[in-house]
């Protein structure tokens, strides 16, 4: 056939390139002639690495960075530096180039971010988002829309295309750069992603760490390496294809299917939508880029061993920021109060209860099918309702609002999205710790003190707005959970969380100086059904706390002696020895307004029972067991 004025011989067209879709080389050949002005443009001036499939797919295949034997005379090649010395490479500036090579084999095609005549100067930035095993695209669209908005506050813009194998890539037009430095920043910008969102992202290759996880491989833009090019074709099972998206198709994506395009689907989206790439070639559209950003600071979380001993709050996910709006990457615009379909849960809600274990389940020790590990904060239960014009609710494990007694996390909450509804532990912060006795004096004087900071760190999303999420299985609403909290800002923050449980493991001691209690451990599988949680949640508390509620107290109203405790069993205890002088202080003051006439126990004596809900937690010891008062919650 002529191409371009070439006269090219194409041989073998009935070879059977893709086995399991029947796909032929004389498919692959009519691909690559049906894109190849869209196509060439992303390669312009730029060596290619071939990736070599000549038997197919499912045959041996090899990378080819040399002309591939066979390659015409009248193909353009160029020298480029290697660490051999000079290499001579392709460069393909028609489409009868890129047909003599695609019949040579040469299923994919690979390129620098640089061009040809100026060796490790890179003109555009690249991220290959790179699901783990437990993750898929649609992880990787948090993690991109993440990074996305990261760019973007450097002054700087991003495109995306799928990478037609599992994940996504982000490309950055950029004034001329030194490689070396375009990786210093790129590497840099990954790194603090994965500081503040380490249950998502991570930056280095070790596959152990991936499980669930983004890896964000800023790699790429080493001056050596080379990226997939926009609509080559990948040596996968079936024929996909790298495709350029428009962020709202990645946003609007309900299935990964719907983010998986083939050798058939790519020409009718060029035909109907133009090269949505092309404003990458637009030199106008290059920008300066920026000094890289700071490395992450040594905060709890598992990246650091010690918790910060001075007054300012953790920016980490582990634990709440200050009560300060950041100054920099929020996007302010996205937390006005959002209006949208009426809510679909109104409180109150029934939540589900972890039951207590005394040993951290294995990965498939709650039923199969994975466990996700989550930090156990010391704090407040609060199933928190975004309401719109109306007030927010912040639902207390006993059906009442908090609102009034927090009103920095009330009005945290007015700003999310009317109709979402998040599971959370509401939490207090103060000299490096979670500080739970700030959250009762907090309560009281309806405001906290200066060196206090407020946080609601949420581990679950029962509902969006015009949508109840509570059947979907723990693994989707953790996904959505990131995405619906991706931009807005502390008090409101997700949870720590790992699929991992040597890593949860690694957390809890690490953390341990913060206040962190233990583990909740989940079947990643679970719908949210209240009844019959414990089969599905559990925690594990580093000590031997239990929870008890409070059914007496003895001796005189304003002084107890000593309180009357039920366990979830049924077994009642008397706590012993006596309550000190502030323990029974703080027990007159919450179990106060709920005591009820004195009255005769037959096990305890004169009493004075509660009328009210609340709780304690105890220890237990000794054969027969002894119960040790070990503070009231209050929530």
């Amino acid at each position: 056939m002529t191409v371009d004025g070439r006269t090219l011989a194409l041989s073998h067209l009935d070879k059977v390139y893709y086995p399991r879709t029947g796909t032929l080389k004389g498919d692959v050949l009519r691909y690559y002639a049906a894109v190849h002005a869209a196509l060439l443009p992303h390669l312009r001036d730029r060596p290619v690495s071939f990736l070599r499939c000549p038997d197919g797919v499912e045959a041996q295949s090899f990378v080819a960075k040399n002309p591939p034997p066979g390659t015409p005379d009248w193909v353009r090649t160029v020298d480029v530096p290697s660490n051999t010395g000079e290499l001579r490479q392709v460069v393909l500036e028609d489409g009868a180039a890129l047909l003599s090579v695609a019949n040579l084999g040469c299923l994919e095609l690979h390129v620098p971010q640089w061009h040809a005549a100026a060796p490790a100067l890179a003109d555009r930035l690249v991220l290959d988002l790179d699901p783990g095993e437990g993750a898929d695209v649609l992880t990787c669209r948090t993690v991109a829309l993440l990074l996305r908005d990261r760019l973007a506050a450097d002054g700087l813009t991003a495109w995306v295309k799928t990478s037609g194998s599992k994940g996504l890539h982000l490309l950055v037009p950029i004034e001329p750069t030194p490689s070396a430095r375009v990786s210093a920043y790129a590497k840099a910008l990954a790194a603090t992603l994965e500081a503040e969102h380490p249950e998502l992202a991570v930056h280095t290759m070790a596959k152990a760490r991936r499980h669930g996880r983004v890896l964000v491989d800023w790699s790429q833009n080493n001056a050596k390496k080379t990226t997939a090019a926009p609509y080559t074709l990948r040596a996968r099972p079936r024929p996909t294809v790298s495709t350029p998206l428009s962020w709202a198709e990645l946003e609007r994506a309900g299935d990964e299917r719907e983010l998986t395009f083939t050798l058939t689907e790519v020409p009718d989206r060029l035909a109907a939508d133009g090269d949505l790439f092309a404003p990458l070639l637009d030199p106008e559209r290059a920008r300066p880029l920026p000094a890289a950003p700071p490395a992450p600071t040594a905060l709890p979380t598992p990246t650091g061993p010690k918790a910060p001993t001075s007054r300012a709050a953790p920016t980490s996910r582990a634990a709440p920021t200050s009560r300060a709006a950041p100054t920099s990457r929020a996007a302010p615009a996205a937390h006005g109060r959002v209006r949208g379909p009426r809510p679909v849960l109104e409180p109150p809600v029934e939540v589900m209860r972890p039951a207590a274990v005394t040993a951290v389940p294995p990965a498939d020790g709650l039923g199969g099918g994975g466990v996700q590990y989550e930090l156990k904060l010391d704090g407040f239960r609060c199933v928190a309702f975004a309401r719109g014009d109306r007030p927010p609710f912040l639902q207390s494990r006993t059906g009442r609002d908090l609102s009034p007694e927090f009103p920095p996390i009330a009005a945290a909450v007015a700003r999310l999205p009317e109709g979402l509804v998040l599971d959370a532990e509401l939490v207090a912060w103060r000299g490096g710790r979670f500080a739970f006795g700030e959250l009762l004096r907090t309560r009281r004087a309806r405001a906290a003190a200066p060196e206090v900071a407020l946080g609601l760190i949420a581990f679950d999303l029962l509902a969006l707005p015009g949508r109840d999420l509570r059947r979907l299985p723990l693994t989707d609403r953790r996904r959505l959970l990131l995405a619906a909290l991706a931009d807005v800002p502390p008090p409101v923050q997700p949870v720590l969380a790992t699929t991992d449980r040597a890593e949860a493991l690694e957390w809890m001691a690490q953390l341990a100086d913060t206040g962190v209690e233990g583990l909740v451990c989940k079947a990643a599988a679970s719908p949210y059904r209240p009844r019959g949680a414990g089969h599905a949640w559990v925690k594990y508390r580093r000590s031997d706390t239990l929870d008890a509620i409070v059914r007496a107290v003895t001796g005189p109203a304003n002084r107890p002696h000593a309180l009357v405790l039920q366990l979830e069993d049924g077994r009642v205890f008397l706590t012993t020895p006596r309550l000190t002088p502030v323990q029974a202080r703080e027990v007159a003051e919450l179990a106060g307004p709920l005591l009820g006439p004195p009255a005769t126990d037959p096990d305890h004596g004169p009493v004075h029972p509660l009328n009210g809900p609340l709780r304690a937690e105890l220890t237990l010891t000794g054969r027969p067991p002894t119960a040790t008062f070990v503070r009231l919650r209050g929530d």
